[in-house]
């Protein structure tokens, strides 16, 4: 009876078991960039997959030109696309999917101060933070990056221009690459003035009067303001030539970092802004 006893329980932890192996298996899908999807494959068409997420309910479809293999909870393997037969072009074009990368501007002055190659950083940095502070569903590689891989390929801002947009963008690693361009003309400087007189006794200050008895005190202010007249063009390509965003604007005020907001607004407005 005992040795009845143990079988039954046995089968019942096996059958258990079972049941909660089956529960557990998940059907994942080898992406060629190397992510792995987790979850249940719900059906196979002759040019994609469809998908749900573990734990989601909405479905996804994946191109089958994007998947290695799938491996199913029942253990099958099935294999879409093997590595080897993948280009080291596809490969790339995979990992640089919705990534953007912002290069140095081109800065033109009458002001011989500002053309430096320092200046064209200092508005790569500034489209940086716009495109950070004000874009969506677009990554945004860091100016040190963007600029590190540009020297290994030993570019600058005379030889890039030997390249097309395009060949650029893949040299980068990115789908999409940014080229600036910002026109500031020095217009001199403008002084303003103001004289404010004062009275001892408050009742002559009242009247606005001068007397006898009274005195008068005037002091004067002067301030300079230095005239900018800035024109900011942008334009991006992405990975296949293709112009995807171009615009020029004249900036808004008079002061030399009114570029930054000009730029804000651009960027606002690109196919990935904000006010899209």
């Amino acid at each position: 009876m005992k040795s009845l006893t143990l079988i039954f329980c046995t089968l019942s932890l096996l059958f258990v078991s079972t049941v909660v192996n089956s529960q557990e298996a998940v059907d994942k899908v080898h992406m060629l960039n190397g992510d792995i999807n987790e979850g249940t494959v719900k059906g196979i068409t002759e040019q994609s997959i469809t998908f749900i997420y573990k734990g989601e309910s909405l479905e996804y479809t994946f191109e089958k030109t994007k998947v290695n293999k799938i491996v199913f909870g029942s253990g099958r393997t099935q294999v879409i696309n093997h590595v080897e037969q993948v280009s080291a072009a596809q490969v790339a074009s995979f990992n640089s999917k919705n990534k953007l990368a912002v290069i140095p501007f081109v800065v033109i002055s009458n002001e011989g101060s500002l053309t430096t190659q320092a200046m064209g950083e200092e508005v790569q940095h500034t489209t940086y933070d716009a495109f950070t502070k004000n874009t969506r569903g677009v990554e945004v590689l860091d100016p040190m990056t963007t600029n590190a891989l540009l020297l290994k390929h030993n570019l600058n801002a005379n030889s890039i221009k030997a390249m097309m947009p395009q060949e650029v963008a893949q040299a980068i690693g990115v789908e999409y690459v940014v080229y600036g361009s910002a026109n500031i003309n020095y217009e001199g400087s403008q002084s303003f003035g103001s004289t404010t007189t004062r009275y001892k006794d408050k009742e002559e200050r009242d009247k606005g009067e001068r007397k006898s008895s009274g005195k008068e005190f005037s002091s004067s202010t002067t301030s300079t303001t230095e005239k900018y007249d800035t024109t900011i063009e942008m334009n991006i390509f992405n990975d296949q030539g293709q112009n995807v965003y171009n615009v020029k604007r004249n900036g808004f005020g008079n002061s030399l970092d009114q570029y930054k907001a000009t730029i804000n607004y651009i960027v606002k407005r690109c196919p990935w802004g904000d006010k899209r």
